[in-house]
């Protein structure tokens, strides 16, 4: 729908230059900047990206700095000021540098070894701390973190993962669960097991299998509903009601999270979530680990202090929804567009984003790093403190977004305009 309109006003702007018998070879795959001045530049524009732009009203005003050429330099403040090469242009400089955030980002792409353990990152998929340490799980680790006691359910499982027959295999893989054989639940709940709990071991072992599938269905439903469930075979009171907070291995498909904040304000892991729209369930402390989301529109549920952590996310559009303290590490994205939701200190970190533009969406210090996008226009979007690093940026289009303090570092413009969207101090 956007690549109409800018395919039209492109065109025109080409028809314009070629009566003024300007020189429009490879026009289209110039960045078109069309009224965006660049205003308090701190440093001067590269001379080989302003060779692949066609500027219209778009100078750069009032930098602060004395290089570059033409207007850029003849309205330079600091040649204004007769600051030029001094100690107070200098000093002014660093602290101007300091402010937006740029001294620290600058220094951070000059780091070597950043740069190479994010290389190891994506071509091993071994994440590990400096000093070695793998940032997952194992058996070791967990003995050495959490004692014995840890290791022994591990142990555990182990075992009962050794006693499934070919038959609860495929029961598994169909219905996603396995009802235990009478021995399997000895081992899960006998005296002899980290999880030994005799009540809980009869009322299993007292339950045909053929009705435990409907007590498993019931239990699930019950869950996605908001509702208290059971495990055992009778209604036990409400003061012995628990409701369960964290959701792991629980694939969400066809239900809809309506007021499920109480289920979302905690870690959701390991369990995607299917066409199940989330409406009016704002969520704190609600981390998406490893759990991708397709067909999930997030519509008057802001998220606080809830990061998308390898959780890929499909036709997600999120709508009238803020977003604070929610970063989106490794969580690439297709066709999630940002409608009416600010956003704060919500990172994106190799995330990389295709056809998700951001339309009445502000934001600040939220960073884009090493996170390529195609196809993803800022619309009446304005945002501060957020530079753009590593990020290449194609199709891209910035329309009535003015930003401040969000310098855009090592991240090219491919087929990009530019629209009345004038920068400060970037």
């Amino acid at each position: 729908m956007l690549r109409q309109p800018l395919r039209l006003m492109r065109d025109a702007v080409k028809l314009g230059l070629m009566a003024a018998g300007r020189n429009v070879s490879n026009f289209g795959d110039k960045t078109l900047k069309l009224i965006s001045p660049r205003l308090l530049s701190v440093i001067a524009e590269d001379e080989k990206e302003k060779e692949n732009q066609v500027n219209l009203l778009s100078p750069s005003l009032f930098s602060l700095h004395d290089e570059g050429k033409g207007i850029e330099r003849s309205t330079s403040l600091v040649n204004g000021m007769g600051l030029a090469k001094t100690k107070d242009h200098m000093a002014w400089l660093d602290l101007v540098m300091e402010a937006s955030g740029i001294t620290d980002a600058v220094e951070n792409m000059k780091d070597e070894k950043i740069k190479k353990a994010m290389t190891s990152i994506l071509s091993e998929g071994d994440m590990r701390s400096p000093t070695g340490q793998p940032l997952y799980f194992t058996k070791k680790n967990v003995s050495e973190m959490y004692g014995e006691s840890e290791t022994r359910k591990i142990d555990t499982m182990e075992l009962l993962h050794t006693t499934f027959t070919p038959e609860q295999v495929e029961e598994q893989k169909k219905f996603g669960f396995a009802v235990l054989r009478k021995d399997q639940l000895e081992i899960v709940y006998g005296k002899n097991s980290p999880y030994a709990n005799e009540e809980r071991l009869e009322t299993f072992k007292n339950i045909p299998k053929e009705e435990m599938h409907g007590h498993i269905v019931r239990n699930v439903r019950a869950l996605a509903e908001m509702k208290s469930f059971r495990v055992s075979t009778q209604m036990e009171p409400p003061s012995r009601a628990r409701r369960k907070r964290n959701v792991i291995l629980a694939p969400v498909v066809l239900v809809p999270l309506i007021f499920a904040s109480a289920l979302l304000s905690g870690p959701v892991i390991l369990s995607p979530i299917l066409l199940s729209p989330i409406i009016l369930s704002p969520a704190v402390l609600g981390p998406l680990i490893l759990s991708p989301l397709a067909f999930v529109p997030v519509i008057l549920s802001p998220r606080v202090l809830s990061p998308f952590i390898l959780s890929p996310e499909i036709f997600t559009p999120i709508i009238l929804s803020p977003l604070a303290l929610h970063p989106f590490i490794l969580s690439p994205g297709v066709f999630n567009p940002f409608i009416l939701s600010p956003m704060v200190l919500s990172p994106f970190i190799l995330s990389p984003q295709v056809f998700s533009p951001l339309i009445l969406s502000p934001f600040a210090l939220t960073p884009i790093i090493l996170t390529p996008t195609v196809g993803t226009p800022l619309i009446l979007s304005p945002f501060a403190l957020s530079p753009i690093i590593s990020s290449a940026q194609i199709m891209f289009a910035a329309v009535l977004s003015p930003y401040v303090l969000s310098p855009i570092i090592d991240s090219p413009l491919i087929f990009a305009e530019v629209i009345a969207s004038p920068s400060a101090l970037s």
